[in-house]
């Protein structure tokens, strides 16, 4: 299965909205099934972005979100905004690499330092 940056996004906004953080999120988008969004959860689990729970039974894949890490309540700030978001994905496909998590954050970052005046000098 292909990683989906835009099914990440999603999951990660979704799972900010929960008030309580012991609360399990099983969040559900048209146009992608369970098992898609569980095995993005499981891939945000492994990269430290939130708490995931492997929830699966035999022959049933399924992972349920927890709360937010600190490294996630980071990217869930910078991806917030749909026009920086834009902005950071036009810069990543120009890498074409196989490193695009790495590239965004970088695009996140640098796009961001632009619009709040952060953004070093040459």
């Amino acid at each position: 299965m292909k990683r989906d940056v835009e099914l990440i996004r999603r999951v990660m906004l979704e799972v900010e909205k929960s008030k309580d953080p012991y609360e399990l999120v099983d969040p559900k988008f048209e146009g992608h099934n369970e098992t898609e969004i569980s095995y993005h959860i499981s891939l945000l689990d492994d990269a430290g972005l939130l708490h995931g729970q492997d929830r699966s039974a035999i022959g049933v894949f399924r992972w349920s979100a927890g709360a937010l890490t600190w490294a996630g309540h980071e990217f869930v700030e910078a991806v917030r905004d749909d026009s920086v978001w834009k902005e950071a994905l036009a810069i990543t496909a120009k890498s074409g690499d196989g490193t695009v998590f790495e590239i965004l954050n970088k695009a996140l970052m640098q796009v961001l330092e632009k619009r709040t005046g952060l953004e070093k000098s040459a």
